[in-house]
């Protein structure tokens, strides 16, 4: 399924898993989520203590967030290989781990997120 915009206000303790989204995803008031999403953009507005694996075409946007972890995507399904592509997305590029902090506009890393080490990652979520 393609879309080209997706907004997911509000939620605690959920999963999201989904196929990629055309252009836009924004991410609001989550607590304890996880998330794994593939689309050309990502906002993430009022997050706390929440991961998300990502594949994206620009760098993720964070702001009014603490605790936010970040990894590659992490989705496999029948037929990703060319959703990605016909989505512009087949490339990983790795920009899911430049992400920019609009709260936090000093040349050192921001504290309110962080890459996900390795061996705290997720294994691939199969749908």
């Amino acid at each position: 399924m393609l879309s080209d915009f997706i907004h997911k206000p509000a939620a605690k303790l959920y999963d999201l898993c989904g196929s990629r989204v055309g252009f836009y995803i924004l991410i609001e008031e989550v607590e304890g989520c996880l998330f794994v999403v593939a689309s050309h953009q990502i906002r993430i507005h009022h997050a706390k203590e929440t991961v998300f694996y990502l594949r994206c075409r620009s760098r993720p946007i964070i702001e009014q967030s603490l605790g936010v972890r970040f990894g590659p995507y992490r989705l496999c399904y029948d037929g990703i290989e060319s959703d990605l592509t016909e989505s512009n997305l087949d490339d990983d590029t790795g920009i899911w781990a430049n992400v920019d902090d609009f709260q936090w506009l000093r040349a050192v890393q921001s504290p309110n997120w962080s890459i996900l080490p390795e061996s705290q990652r997720i294994d691939t979520v199969e749908i």
